[in-house]
């Protein structure tokens, strides 16, 4: 494998790694955000909607980061030469 292209391939999965610690921390914001709505007296039904929405955004966001980084990790195994075989 080239080494630019092995560069290339590392960027792409390092920007993948800062994108699934934001989704990761997003969705554990909007989980904090739940519960602690859910606690209310009075509970606001729309905001319980929209962080219920929200988590399932964050958690399908932090997901798909999570397979591109696992495809990238597997491209940088074919393309080195490591696969298991």
């Amino acid at each position: 494998m080239s080494h630019q292209l092995q560069w290339e391939i590392t960027l792409l999965l390092d920007r993948w790694h800062d994108t699934y610690r934001e989704d990761a921390t997003r969705l554990r914001f909007y989980q904090r955000e739940l519960a602690k709505t859910r606690q209310l007296p009075v509970r606001p039904h729309a905001s319980i909607v929209l962080l219920l929405r929200q988590c399932a955004a964050a958690r399908k966001m932090k997901a798909h980061a999570q397979n591109t980084i696992q495809g990238c990790r597997s491209r940088i195994q074919l393309l080195s030469g490591t696969t298991p075989q």
